[in-house]
């Protein structure tokens, strides 16, 4: 059975392509238009944290947890990418076990007392005090992300539940951090005091968080310091909201609730450019970081699809092999092969079902017609007959002795003009194979035809004209189409026709009979020599 479904599936395959292409040089497609599929909008709720100087404080007896909530609005381009456009807000909080020194941080140490800016220490004099870093950030982050699925493409599963994708994003990124380092009355907390009962270090982290919590008040009163963009040993607490330029990449998973419900969890790591979103920018030491600080973000997402009933499923959550499947399923087997006709083309691929046993037929099963004349070549006596002889019952109408010299004598009695130049009349055409400057079998009786009508008209004069398709490079054509008009006027002179009555012109593929020639016979037409009457 496995086996069965796989050669249908080449076969199918096959089919299309060579369908493809049938309908491509009739100026269709065989591949369904992409549907008009449904836009997703979805809320998020999560857990931001700030990966940089400090410890990461979710949640704390002192202060409320952190949280992140945001809005998404997503199209998808294809069954592959997508596009969203996400926006957040968050608040982040974040608190050291390690004493610092005030030194290290303009805000605390009264570098800004000068500064009008409220919510900050004023004049403060902190001189020889510890302080312990601890931050809460307030975060606005929106970025327009793409989308990259990973598995809804399925060979064994029409319709996958859980989704697994990628993305990258760029946008912007705003943050206010401010410390709680003031107790109730505005004073200064005293975490020497605090930790010196400890002792060593080495005191376990917990204890120290939680004799440090034990005092703090989680009001974060004081707006930390931020970078000076002409100067890293500068701040300006004047600016407390800062706004960067946001890169962001990360992973999510998602699982399908029927057709217009989707919840998934994901991580996005973003990277804002600053080192200050925790409020701390030193090492224990009072040496800068050497790094920027990184934004995480975990949430639990929820999309519902917007659209109307003309609208499918958004294309991220849609297998497009689905499509192929079901044509597959569709093919009966027993008739997949059919040539009903039995002109060599398949019946789903056969433009002409219906052709006569016999006929010959191109690749689209209709019956040729090589000269274009309306008859079918198994129906046509002449199938290369001449565009340029008068046509009867779908062949030429050849021209007699007596009829070419009553031609002729009309023509010359009122032949005027240019003494010299090329007549609007002509004798027979005669054509040539591709690349070849050979005179053909076929050409024999109107060169004949040709040489006879001189010989009995010897003040006739005759311009010998080469032709070429438009194939090949312009220099070879040119060539070759002086070779065929030579070739003819060696042919007439060893009739008798003298050499000087012979004037030679070529003109390669500046004059081709048949534009855009397309067919092999609309190229044979250009590729002639013509006989042209020189007025006298």
């Amino acid at each position: 059975m496995i086996s069965r479904k796989l050669t249908l599936a080449v076969l199918m395959l096959f089919s299309i392509i060579t369908f493809t292409q049938a309908q491509t040089a009739s100026g269709g497609s065989s591949f369904p238009p992409k549907p008009a599929n449904k836009w997703q909008i979805g809320l998020n709720l999560g857990l931001p944290a700030i990966q940089g100087d400090l410890r990461s404080e979710p949640f704390s007896s002192t202060h409320g947890p952190a949280f992140g909530v945001g809005l998404n609005i997503r199209k998808g381009l294809g069954y592959v990418t997508s596009l969203r456009l996400h926006g957040m807000y968050a608040n982040a909080y974040g608190q050291d076990f390690i004493q610092s020194s005030y030194a290290y941080n303009k805000t605390l140490n009264g570098a800004f007392s000068n500064s009008p800016t409220e919510n900050y220490s004023e004049g403060a004099d902190y001189t020889g005090n510890v302080w312990v870093p601890n931050y809460k950030t307030q975060i606005g982050h929106g970025s327009l992300d793409l989308l990259v699925n990973l598995n809804n493409i399925n060979f064994h599963k029409a319709d996958p539940k859980f989704l697994v994708y990628a993305f990258a994003g760029i946008g912007g990124f705003i943050f206010n951090t401010s410390y709680d380092a003031l107790d109730a009355s505005g004073n200064p907390y005293d975490f020497q005091t605090i930790l010196s009962g400890f002792g060593s270090q080495n005191t376990s982290e917990k204890e120290r968080i939680d004799a440090i919590h034990g005092v703090l008040d989680g009001e974060y009163e004081t707006q930390a310091e931020v970078a000076n963009p002409a100067s890293r040993d500068a701040g300006d607490v004047r600016a407390t909201w800062v706004r960067n330029p946001s890169l962001s990449g990360g992973l999510g998973l998602s699982y399908k609730i029927g057709s217009s419900l989707e919840i998934g969890l994901e991580t996005r790591a973003t990277h804002y450019f600053d080192d200050l979103a925790d409020g701390q920018r030193w090492e224990l030491d009072g040496d800068y970081t050497d790094h920027y600080d990184m934004f995480q973000y975990t949430s639990l997402n929820v999309g519902i699809s917007l659209g109307g009933d003309e609208s499918v499923d958004p294309l991220w959550m849609v297998n497009p092999l689905t499509y192929l499947y079901d044509k597959v399923n569709e093919i009966d087997p027993d008739n997949l092969l059919k040539d009903s006709d039995n002109d060599g083309v398949i019946d789903r691929l056969d433009k002409e079902p219906n052709t006569a046993e016999g006929t010959p037929v191109d690749t689209h099963g209709v019956s040729l017609d090589s000269d274009k004349d309306g008859c079918p070549d198994s129906e046509d006596p002449e199938p290369f007959s001449s565009p340029v002889l008068p046509m009867e019952n779908c062949q030429n109408v050849h021209l007699t002795q007596d009829w070419v010299e009553k031609y002729v004598d009309e023509r010359i009695k009122t032949q005027g003009g240019t003494p010299g130049a090329a007549s609007d009349w002509i004798l027979p055409y005669i054509f040539f194979d591709l690349n070849k400057s050979e005179i053909r079998p076929d050409a024999v009786p109107s060169l004949n035809q040709v040489a006879e009508i001189m010989n009995r008209y010897t003040k006739l004069n005759v311009e010998v004209v080469g032709h070429t398709d438009t194939r090949a490079g312009e220099d070879y054509n040119m060539k070759l189409s002086e070779n065929r008009a030579r070739t003819a006027i060696t042919y007439l002179t060893g009739k008798g026709v003298a050499e000087s009555r012979l004037k030679i012109v070529y003109k390669g593929e500046s004059d081709v009979m048949i534009k855009d020639a397309n067919t092999e016979a609309e190229h044979q037409m250009n590729r002639r020599v013509e006989f042209h009457i020189i007025k006298n």
